[in-house]
């Protein structure tokens, strides 16, 4: 198969370029806009640089004081991007800095030799729309992963909550109507894009997340609710998330 340059696809990736404008994989989950989608970033970039992929994650500068590039991990490198002011901007005040930040991402790329990245993976809507330029600029493939969905979200407020903004909702249907391919974790996921968003079922692949065994193991219930001071027969119910 070839690629949009017109020359053979590579069987595995060499260079990927991970796009993720409203948070960077480097905060701590659970503070601002930091949480699941950072640690599932982190982690694919891990494990990608672990088979030999060379992984570039390009986020939004937050801060003068952040440096240029970070590495992360062997084999995965951050870029802060300048886009827009470092501090004050929220995910909806984000999609007036795209361009600015597409800007950016370009010029990552010029910096290299033509050909560098083999595939672009973006993570939520506002990286899927840089995600769609790069796309067309660089002639590769774009995977992209939603996360979360503007559709979904309306379907389910809460009385008194704010809608998701039609911006956004527009984005999501251009972003699920350009990607390559589509990534979701449950199938769920992948009815919603294909019912709501008429996404293509052969470019939506349902991959779940893993888990960390090294962090998260088996053990023992009953030393478990002694330890917490949790009586052998009661009922629990557990809630993990921020």
């Amino acid at each position: 198969m070839n690629d949009r340059r017109g020359g053979p696809r590579p069987a595995r990736p060499r260079r990927v370029c991970v796009l993720s404008v409203h948070t960077s994989p480097l905060e701590q989950p659970g503070t601002g806009d930091a949480g699941g989608m950072n640690v599932y970033i982190v982690q694919t970039a891990r494990r990608m640089a672990r088979r030999g992929v060379e992984v570039e994650i390009l986020t939004r500068a937050t801060s003068s004081d952040l440096p240029p590039v970070v590495e992360m991990a062997p084999g995965v490198i951050v870029r802060h991007l300048a886009a827009g002011p470092y501090e004050g901007l929220g995910k909806n005040d984000l999609p007036a800095q795209l361009c600015a930040f597409a800007a950016g991402v370009l010029r990552a790329e010029a910096r290299h030799e033509p050909g560098w990245y083999d595939t672009i993976h973006s993570h939520y809507w506002l990286s899927g729309q840089v995600g769609w330029l790069a796309r067309d600029r660089w002639g590769v493939p774009l995977v992209h992963s939603a996360h979360t969905l503007a559709k979904v979200k309306n379907a389910a407020l809460a009385e008194g909550d704010p809608p998701e903004p039609m911006v956004r909702v527009i984005g999501e249907d251009q972003v699920v109507a350009e990607a390559d391919r589509l990534i979701t974790n449950t199938d769920i996921e992948s009815r919603q894009l294909v019912e709501l968003y008429g996404a293509d079922p052969l470019r939506t692949v349902t991959i779940p997340p893993g888990v960390d065994l090294d962090r998260f193991t088996p053990g023992s219930a009953a030393i478990a609710r002694s330890r917490l001071g949790i009586a052998g027969d009661a009922v629990v119910l557990a809630f993990v998330g921020r």
